[in-house]
């Protein structure tokens, strides 16, 4: 351990000589800023990145005077999205519903669902073999504001292994 030590102080003290200016223009207007050589750390592969798209965020439900009901399911044989309007309390103070799919493949696409009709649906061509992002924000009229009431991740179909 202390031969580790020492070794660390003279790594250290040679970088920090090595650091030092080379030139012999001591005049300032004329000196050229000392760059520093960066030592870049030896680590593991970088994992490929996820899609910052697909990773849900919060949700918020307003009081139970105000709240609505939707209904997302996936088809799980063609992979289409249906997000459904289910009413609820609140249904007459909403001016519109915005939902937003956000597709494995990094696409994006808004519909707005009527908030006029009970069991109004919109569709999606959601991805067959893939999860898709589904996230719905009401927007209330008047001083209630906006509300993500739901947001998250659609299952992806299960694969079942072909049998011989």
């Amino acid at each position: 351990m202390r031969y580790v030590s020492l070794i660390l102080v003279f790594i250290a003290a040679g970088l920090v000589i090595c650091a030092g200016c080379t030139g012999t223009d001591s005049s300032p207007a004329t000196q050229a800023p000392t760059v520093q050589p960066t030592v870049a750390p030896t680590s593991a592969p970088a994992e490929p990145t996820k899609n910052s798209d697909l990773v849900p965020g919060p949700t918020q439900q307003p009081e139970s005077k105000y709240q609505v009901v939707v209904g997302v399911d996936k088809d799980t044989v063609y992979g289409t999205i249906t997000v459904g309007f289910r009413g609820g309390m609140g249904q007459n103070y909403v001016n519109n519903i915005q939902v937003d799919c956000y597709y494995a493949d990094g696409g994006h696409e808004i519909k707005e669902l009527s908030a006029d009709k009970v069991r109004g649906t919109v569709t999606f061509d959601g991805g067959q073999k893939t999860q898709d992002r589904i996230k719905v924000t009401v927007n209330y009229e008047g001083s209630v504001g906006s509300y993500v009431i739901y947001d998250s991740l659609v299952p992806k179909k299960e694969i079942i292994p072909m049998m011989k």
